[in-house]
């Protein structure tokens, strides 16, 4: 039986009622900095948005994984600088009480996340993420440092850096999408999806992350009191930005973007006219009803919204919530919703796309994090997310004029980073705004009083700190971009014919598990070029040293499978074979891998037995029809 390849899916993926002071709004002018002098440290605002900034622009061709890997990179260098910041000023802050619930809701979401990934079966999954997302511990221990070092240091009167990386940010994105469109790119993808992957690698990851700066551009292009020169950039990038979104035919993106932008409309109109406003709010309800009704193929709009992408989010889903329901106190494991998705997805996700195409992500935040981290992250996570909604709205009601419409700028584009996690993952490049405007939210709703927090002296020791633990990070960074690029390199080889150029050749394959940690994929792509080296006792020795350490890792036992079956060794590969059906459930593909090394071994009542198996769950299927044949009665 030829072994076969597993792909993966990538698809096209109460109110709170607030006490506050009796006074009349306060004004955040310019006459306000003084009393605020204690927020402001440049340094650390700038790696906060600059870093922002890099998450999302920097991708690398020549690696492997060309975009979530150095874009994880950068996010944990300058997470950890601003962390040798932050343990010089949670004291301080914590004066502050907005700020203190700010920290705790935070910590409690940090801790949930430790302890689950505690629990996880794979703690290197668990602690880099799943390869080709990076979404594990180290990348929501970043995400929070974001979060706080935003909440501690952004205020209305600071916004200006983040205005200015934004129009930047939005630009870059914008135009490089628009070049994409029209087939005008400096590498050569190999992309089989619409052309439109800006610097995210996906079209649906890049018309979200376009969404969010498409409000802040919006935001800009309307403030009065800015330069004329400065809304003209930021126009254009709104025009683009829209149009560009509109080429990758990502439409969660012009709805993130529409509720946005509509907060900010409602905002000003309310400045205006009260009762226009609670209209066109109604108003705004109803439509985005029906548009989330036509996005779930039903009612009048589903002709323009429904994607068949849609329904396939509605399989992850049900698996996620299943996994959840099973392991209810820490989940599944952190990033570990890949490896399960066989075990708990439904008949009729994989009879719709096919067993071999499965999902390492729920394709809803939310849902995600129940899945992999449990009860507890889930809570904490709704917990921290309310907190911010609930800081929003108290910065929309304690401004006015200007200030009030940039708190609407602010928190729409949060709002509008909310809305696209509903359906999607969170991709680093587009996450990362979801926290820095998380942080945002917090900042610009606190008030500038003077007489509440004393100043803080600047430390010495802190600069040497926060470049120690970067530089801890960036040394973590350059193995893993060696390995990366040595896993690229032995892809751009053929296997040699001469004997003596197969040792080298080996050693290439081995070059991705020389920088300490083992990436498993690379270790797979390495056992996979010994077995066309000819050498497959060494790739023997790494798929079981791999499903030792993973033992839901079905490519490495499906590699090994094939391995078996080429040596005749029958009772192995039915071993394996039986594991991978105890994984992977509804797939007939393995129940009929199974049923021909059973007849190769000379069990035809056993291989006759898998016929039934196939039949309860997939009877029409080619599979089947295959069993039948080759079996028979």
């Amino acid at each position: 039986m030829a072994n076969r390849k597993y792909q993966k899916s990538k698809p096209n993926n109460q109110n709170s009622k607030v006490a506050t002071p009796k006074k009349s709004p306060i004004n955040f002018s310019k006459a306000s900095e003084k009393k605020v002098s204690v927020f402001e440290d440049q340094k650390a605002i700038k790696w906060l948005i600059w870093g922002g900034a890099l998450v999302t622009l920097v991708f690398w061709p020549s690696l492997n994984d060309p975009f979530n890997s150095p874009k994880s990179w950068i996010l944990s260098i300058c997470a950890f600088w601003l962390l040798g910041w932050l343990l010089f000023q949670f004291r301080f802050y914590f004066q502050d009480r907005t700020l203190k619930w700010a920290t705790i809701s935070a910590g409690a979401f940090l801790l949930s996340l430790g302890a689950a990934w505690i629990a996880t079966d794979n703690k290197y999954i668990g602690m880099f993420g799943e390869y080709g997302r990076r979404t594990g511990f180290l990348s929501y221990l970043s995400f929070i440092i974001f979060f706080l070092a935003s909440a501690y240091l952004i205020r209305l009167h600071r916004i200006a850096i983040l205005e200015k990386t934004v129009l930047f940010v939005g630009l870059i994105t914008g135009l490089y999408g628009f070049l994409q469109h029209y087939k005008i790119d400096f590498v050569k993808w190999n992309n089989g999806y619409n052309s439109v992957l800006s610097t995210l690698g996906n079209p649906d990851f890049a018309g979200a992350v376009m969404a969010i700066f498409l409000v802040l551009n919006f935001g800009i292009a309307i403030e009065a009191k800015h330069r004329l020169w400065f809304r003209a950039v930021a126009s254009f990038n709104t025009v683009l930005l829209l149009i560009v979104i509109i080429f990758s035919q990502v439409r969660q993106g012009l709805l993130a973007a529409a509720l946005g932008i509509a907060i900010i409309a409602l905002v000003w109109i309310h400045q205006r006219n009260k009762i226009i406003a609670y209209i066109g709010g109604g108003l705004s309800i109803i439509a985005g009803f029906f548009v989330i009704a036509g996005m779930l193929n039903a009612g009048p709009l589903t002709k323009y919204f429904y994607k068949m992408s849609v329904t396939y989010r509605g399989d992850y889903w049900r698996a996620g919530w299943r996994m959840f329901v099973h392991h209810p106190l820490f989940g599944v494991g952190l990033d570990r919703y890949g490896a399960y998705f066989r075990q708990y997805r439904d008949t009729t996700q994989s009879l719709r796309r096919g067993p071999a195409v499965v999902a390492d992500a729920a394709h809803d935040v939310p849902i995600q994090l129940a899945a992999t981290g449990g009860i507890i992250v889930f809570v904490t996570f709704l917990v921290m997310t309310g907190f911010i909604l609930w800081r929003g709205i108290v910065a929309l009601h304690k401004t006015h004029g200007s200030e009030q419409i940039l708190a609407a700028v602010i928190f729409g584009s949060w709002i509008a980073y909310e809305v696209q996690s509903l359906i999607s993952i969170d991709n680093l490049g587009i996450a990362i705004w979801g926290y820095i405007l998380g942080g945002a939210v917090v900042g610009i709703s606190i008030l500038p009083r003077s007489n509440e927090i004393k100043l803080q002296k600047s430390s010495l020791v802190q600069p040497i700190i926060s470049s120690l633990l970067a530089l801890i990070l960036l040394i973590l960074s350059v193995l893993f971009f060696k390995a990366e690029s040595a896993i690229h390199t032995l892809s751009t080889l053929q296997v040699p014919t001469a004997q003596a150029d197969r040792v080298i050749y080996e050693q290439y394959a081995l070059g991705p598990l020389s920088y300490g940690f083992k990436e498993p994929t690379f270790a797979l792509t390495s056992a996979q070029d010994f077995v066309r080296a000819g050498n497959p006792t060494k790739a023997i020795s790494i798929l079981k040293g791999l499903i030792a350490d993973d033992p839901r890792f079905i490519e490495a036992q499906n590699a090994l499978v094939g391995i078996y079956e080429g040596q005749k060794n029958w009772s192995a590969a039915i071993s394996l074979d039986q594991s991978m059906a105890k994984l992977d459930p509804y797939d007939q593909l393995i129940l009929l891998l199974l049923g021909h090394d059973e007849k190769n071994a000379g069990n035809l009542a056993a291989a006759r037995a898998v016929i039934p198996l196939i039949n309860a769950f997939a009877p029409n299927s080619a599979e089947a029809k295959q069993a039948l044949a080759d079996f028979g009665k």
